[in-house]
């Protein structure tokens, strides 16, 4: 096996990797000083003008970002079923550096593991009942209909002192369960296969020409076979420059975003009466630290070793919220319907596109917002997921980073969602359907449903183990990110412990900044400008998708059997480039 040092003394002795690292870390942090400025000097004006442009992109550009995501979807599929598929990320005699558990549990906490506990109780419920902006395009006027008439009919029997199981109590009729089922189809569909697809392919991308090729586990090194060596140039800059401000950006805002949720958590607790700035500031504080100390001891204890011990405290609250509920035979032949239903609908969802001004917004906020949020997110989810899979086929691959993840996240909304569905149209406390669909208080309503199902001690212990599993999330993810602008900005190799802490501290001071500055305007205004920013990304990834596919073509018969084949074949296609 060829060791990372001698590949960096080859690739150096051509003279490629000189000033690029200052180049690259002067540049980005100008950069990020510039954007947080701007959001912070500029206030309303900033995160105005930031989100109009986000809007701009969700409204018009929406068909851009479904066939892309759907392309890369497809592509990975292509790969999988092709004899592409049995080619290994390294050497032939390489096998996978962890076990499949410990995988997929980095997989799922350094992915979407903390989004999905975030929208795990609101998404389903709003996507079942509320009617902003024209409500789910998937479900029929007269569906929706039904569904707002019961929930009416039920508080206004709630409010004359009636309770379920009364004569005149009212009950709900055949289109509010399937109401039910369509809401948790479209929760599906935003974070199931297609989602997966983009992170799925950029990792892809990233192991192929790392670990087969021998390239920096970078994101120009995708770029290679369109432009050769003119990735160490100002191509390439530009490309592991995007990485870097997606990443830092993502990150900060995403831990913005996870103060609202452990401040949700202690006042649940009863910890505290109400969040505050010193509650941010400890929070942002707490997990940067553990996040920094955690990406120091490396990927094999540090983030391992937390994600592992998430996916069990994970499998506890399902587990929870299967059997405290009382509906646990609704919560599962809920589930397989929906299973059904996505399944089923799966390509006319994908490809659906918004006609209509009504459509195009309901779209905008919602599935390309999140296809945005992807894309935005791949370079460093991806270069994340290429990190931790040396030594897998393509095709295990693609099996374990998309259908994985996606199966847990069904289950995950599946029993969530459908707990809390079955407490709002079956129980006497309505206080779910409130929180989610009424006040859209994300946060606030997953902790609500523990005092709706087990009201007492045991609610306070699944609060507890809930509140833990957000702080490990959000500690992950900072970990993960870390480690990624460490390796971007190393031009691939393994950073330094002292740059791992720099860039920890990069990503906390980044998020305090904003938050105490510039207000929750100045973070929303970073958001948008990170989400509007997948758009230029977008074009990286139209190049890498060019790129893989023409190397895939050309060399799926070639086994790299020694480091000698590797400088072999770095020589040569060196000297082939223009």
């Amino acid at each position: 096996m060829m060791s990372d040092q001698k590949l960096d003394d080859l690739i150096e002795t051509r003279g490629i990797l000189k000033g690029l690292n200052s180049t690259l870390g002067i540049t980005s942090i100008s950069l990020v000083i510039v954007f947080v400025l701007y959001a912070i000097l500029l206030g309303k004006t900033a995160s105005t003008q930031f989100l109009n442009i986000k809007t701009w992109i969700e409204q018009t550009l929406g068909w851009y970002y479904i066939a892309l995501m759907l392309a890369a979807f497809l592509i990975c599929l292509y790969f999988m079923f092709s004899k592409i598929g049995k080619i290994r990320l390294g050497q032939d005699h390489e096998r996978p550096e962890f076990s499949n558990f410990a995988w997929f549990s980095m997989l799922f906490s350094c992915g979407t593991g903390a989004g999905m506990l975030f929208f795990s109780m609101s998404e389903p419920m709003i996507h079942f009942a509320s009617q902003w902006s024209g409500g789910n395009p998937f479900m029929n006027a007269e569906t929706k209909l039904a569904v707002s008439d019961f929930f009416t009919a039920k508080q206004a029997a709630l409010d004359a002192g009636l309770m379920p199981g009364d004569a005149q109590f009212p009950m709900p009729n055949d289109l509010v369960s399937d109401a039910a089922a369509a809401g948790l189809t479209l929760t599906f569909f935003h974070w199931g296969t297609v989602a997966w697809g983009m992170y799925g392919f950029v990792g892809l991308s990233l192991a192929y020409f790392s670990f087969r090729k021998g390239l920096p586990l970078s994101i120009r090194s995708a770029l290679y076979p369109l432009i050769g060596n003119r990735i160490y140039g100002p191509i390439g800059n530009a490309a592991d420059i995007l990485a870097v401000l997606g990443t830092i950006f993502g990150i900060s805002t995403t831990l913005g975003l996870g103060t609202q949720q452990i401040g949700a958590g202690l006042v649940a607790l009863g910890f505290i009466e109400q969040s505050s700035q010193t509650i941010t500031v400890c929070s942002i504080v707490l997990v940067t630290a553990l996040a920094t100390l955690s990406a120091t001891s490396g990927v094999g204890r540090g983030i391992k070793s937390l994600s592992t011990l998430n996916t069990y405290i994970c499998l506890i609250l399902l587990a929870y919220f299967l059997f405290a509920s009382s509906g646990t035979n609704y919560i599962i032949a809920n589930s397989l319907t929906t299973l059904g239903d996505f399944i089923s609908n799966a390509m006319s969802m994908s490809l659906w596109t918004a006609r209509s001004p009504l459509e195009r917004t309901w779209q905008g906020s919602w599935t390309i917002f999140y296809w945005g949020w992807w894309i935005a997110w791949s370079a460093f989810v991806g270069l994340f997921i290429a990190r931790i899979s040396r030594g897998r086929t393509i095709r295990e691959f693609i099996l374990g980073v998309i259908l994985t993840p996606s199966l847990a996240a069904m289950a995950w909304f599946s029993i969530i969602g459908s707990a809390g569905i079955y407490e709002s149209i079956y129980g006497a406390d309505i206080s779910i359907y409130q929180a989610a669909v009424t006040n859209w208080d994300y946060a606030g309503s997953l902790y609500r449903s523990f005092d709706v199902l087990t009201p007492g001690v045991i609610a306070i212990i699944a609060k507890a183990f809930a509140l833990v599993a957000v702080i490990i999330f959000f500690i992950t993810a900072a970990d993960s990110g870390t480690l990624v602008l460490g390796r971007l900005l190393a031009f691939g190799r393994r950073p330094p412990k002292q740059q791992l802490v720099i860039w920890g501290g990069v990503l906390g001071t980044v998020t305090l900044i904003v938050l105490l500055m510039g207000g929750t305007e100045a973070m929303q205004g970073l958001q948008a400008a990170s989400i509007a920013g997948a758009l230029p990304f977008s074009i990286v990834i139209i190049a890498m998708m060019a790129g893989l596919i023409k190397s895939l073509r050309k060399d799926s018969e070639l086994l790299i059997v020694d480091k000698e084949t590797v400088k072999k074949m770095i020589a040569k296609e060196m000297a082939d480039s223009p």
